[in-house]
C-alpha cells in the first residue's frame, strides 16, 4: 500500500492567518525522513483545541460549501491534515477518553454514556504532559468532562465556567451564553496570561456551540439561512427529538442552518484566542492540534444527534496539525487514522523516551516529518500501520455496533440482530463512491466483506486491560443543571 499524500491548499476566498501566524523554520529541526536528523522539536506550548460535535465535512477544509469555517479552513492549509480520523466511539466521554487514555473503549470498558468517569489508574494525556515539565491547563466547555468525573486529572489549572455563576441560568439560550465560545476564549486568555513566563504550556480548550440545541445568540443573525443551500424541502420526521424542535420549525435544512452558525461562531472565538495567543508571543515553537470527539447525524441514517449508530456522519472528524516551526505543513493524509493515536504522537513529539504502558494507538509522528521524497515516506510508514481505523457505538441495553474501515471500504458489525438463532448482521459500504453510507454491499462484494470481519474479529478479540469507570456521584447543583441544559439529564 502507498501513501496518498497530497497538497493542501486553501479554498478560494478564505481569510488567510498567514501574516499572523507564519513562524520561522527552526534549523536543524524535523529533517527529511530519508535524513540523518528525523527528530522533531519538542514544542514549547502545545494548544489542544476540541470543538465539540463537530462534523469534518462541514468545514470548508474538508469541501463543505458553506463558509462556515475561514480562520480554521486558512489554518489548515498552512498544516498536516488528516481526511479520514475516526473517533473511536460517537458520545463526548467515550471519545476523550480514548483520545486521554489512548485505548479503546472496548478494552477501558468507558463505553455508550457521556457522562463517564475517567478512572484514576490511567496514566492520561494531561499527566504526561505533566511529568514532561509542562504547566498544564485547561478551560471545558462541556459539564460531562467536569472535575466530578475526574477530567480534571492531570491538569493545575482546570476551568469550568458553568461554576463560576451565581445564579445558575435557567434556558438553554442562557445556557449558551455561559457556554459560549466567547466564554471559552476569554477563560483561556485569562490563563495564558496569568503563565506568561512559565517555559512549557499544555493547554486544552473544549469548545461546545455546534452541540444541540442549535440556538444562536440573541442579537445574532444566521448567515446561513436563505442562502443557495437552504431549500426547506427536507423535512424532520418521527426521528426527530420532539425536545430538539425549535420554534415549531419542520425543515431540516433550518436545523443544519443552525448547526453551520454556530461552527462559523467557534471558528471566531478560536481565531480570538489564537490571535491573542500570538500577540503574547507564545505560538513561536507553538504546536496547534485541531479535532472534535464525534460528529451529528443531521438527518442522515434518521438520526439527528449522536452517539447511537456507528455511521461516519457523528464517527469521522476534523484532524489537522500547524506546527510550523518544525513541520513541513501544506499536506494531506488519506490513510485512515485514529483518536487514540494522538497520545503516541504527543507521547513521541514531548517525551519520546517515556514508555507509557497500554497504549493501543500508533503515532503519527512519521506524517508530520517533512518527505524529500515519497518513496522516503513509504518507507518510514509500515504497510501494516494506518490500514484500518476502529469505532464503536450503540445505546446501552441496547446495541454495541463495532465497525472497520480501510481507505476504501467499511464494514459495520451488528451483534445483537445475531444470536437467538438469527444470522450475524452486517453491512459493508463503498467509502468512495458512497461516502454518506447509503447502499449496503453486503451481498454483492463478499470477498471485501470476508477480509475486513477477519481485520474485525481479530481487534475485537485482543486481549483487554479493563478498568471500570462509572458515573460521578455527588456531582454539584451546577454540574447537573448544566447537564440538563444539553439533554443529558432530565
Amino acid at each position: 500500500m502507498t501513501l496518498r499524500v497530497r497538497p493542501c491548499r486553501p479554498l478560494a476566498g478564505a481569510s488567510s492567518l498567514l501574516g499572523c501566524l507564519a513562524l520561522t523554520w527552526v534549523s536543524g529541526c524535523g529533517g527529511g525522513t530519508g535524513g540523518e536528523d528525523t527528530a522533531i522539536e519538542p514544542p514549547a506550548r502545545v494548544f489542544l483545541i476540541v470543538v465539540d460535535t463537530l462534523r469534518a465535512d462541514h468545514l470548508g477544509t474538508y469541501g463543505y460549501p458553506r463558509a462556515t469555517s475561514p480562520s480554521l479552513d486558512s489554518l489548515a492549509a498552512e498544516g498536516v491534515v488528516f481526511d479520514r480520523a475516526i473517533a473511536q466511539w460517537p458520545k463526548t466521554g467515550a471519545s476523550m477518553a480514548s483520545m486521554f487514555t489512548g485505548r479503546y473503549p472496548q478494552t477501558t470498558s468507558l463505553t455508550h454514556r457521556a457522562a463517564i468517569r475517567l478512572p484514576g489508574e490511567y496514566e492520561t494525556l494531561p499527566e504526561l504532559f505533566q511529568d514532561s515539565g509542562y504547566t498544564t491547563l485547561a478551560v471545558i466547555g462541556n459539564a460531562v468532562l467536569s472535575s466530578e468525573l475526574g477530567w480534571n486529572q492531570g491538569f493545575d489549572e482546570f476551568v469550568e465556567p458553568w461554576k463560576l455563576e451565581k445564579v445558575p441560568p435557567k434556558t438553554p439560550l442562557q445556557w449558551r451564553k455561559v457556554l459560549s465560545g466567547e466564554r471559552i476564549t476569554a477563560a483561556g486568555i485569562r490563563l495564558l496570561e496569568a503563565h506568561l513566563e512559565d517555559p512549557k504550556l499544555f493547554v486544552w480548550l473544549h469548545y461546545l456551540e455546534p452541540h444541540s440545541p442549535y440556538v444562536q445568540p440573541e442579537g445574532v443573525e444566521n448567515p446561513f439561512l436563505g442562502d443557495p443551500y437552504y431549500t426547506g424541502e427536507r423535512k424532520i420526521g418521527s426521528w426527530f427529538p420532539r425536545q430538539e424542535i425549535l420554534d415549531g420549525r419542520q425543515e431540516l435544512d433550518y436545523y443544519i442552518a443552525q448547526y453551520d452558525a454556530n461552527i462559523l461562531l467557534v471558528d471566531r472565538a478560536i481565531r480570538s484566542f489564537l490571535d491573542r495567543a500570538r500577540d503574547l508571543g507564545l505560538l513561536e515553537n507553538a504546536l496547534v492540534v485541531f479535532t472534535s470527539d464525534h460528529g451529528e447525524g443531521l438527518g442522515q441514517h434518521d438520526e439527528l444527534k449522536h452517539g447511537r449508530l456507528p455511521y461516519n456522519s457523528t464517527s469521522r472528524v476534523p484532524l489537522f496539525f500547524w506546527y510550523p516551526a518544525a513541520i513541513d505543513g501544506e499536506r494531506r493524509v488519506e490513510r485512515p487514522v485514529e483518536l487514540i493515536d494522538l497520545y503516541p504522537t504527543f507521547r513521541d513529539l514531548v517525551a519520546p523516551e517515556r514508555d507509557v504502558e497500554g497504549l493501543e494507538g500508533s503515532s503519527l509522528i512519521d506524517f508530520l516529518h517533512p518527505p524529500t521524497k515519497a518513496s522516503a515516506v513509504d518507507s518510514a510508514i509500515d504497510s501494516d500501520r494506518f490500514r484500518y481505523a476502529f469505532s464503536e457505538s450503540g445505546e446501552q441495553g441496547w446495541m454495541h455496533y463495532r465497525s472497520v474501515q480501510s481507505l476504501e471500504w467499511k464494514l459495520i458489525y451488528h451483534p445483537k440482530r445475531s444470536g437467538r438463532g438469527l444470522p450475524m448482521s452486517y453491512q459493508l459500504f463503498d467509502l468512495d463512491a458512497d461516502p454518506g453510507e447509503t447502499r449496503d454491499l453486503i451481498d454483492r462484494r463478499r470477498s471485501e466483506a470476508r477480509a475486513l470481519r477477519t481485520e474485525l474479529f481479530a481487534w475485537m478479540k485482543q486481549p483487554k486491560r479493563i478498568v471500570e469507570g462509572g458515573e460521578a456521584a455527588n456531582q454539584s447543583d451546577a454540574t447537573i443543571e448544566a447537564l440538563k441544559a444539553l439533554g443529558y439529564l432530565n
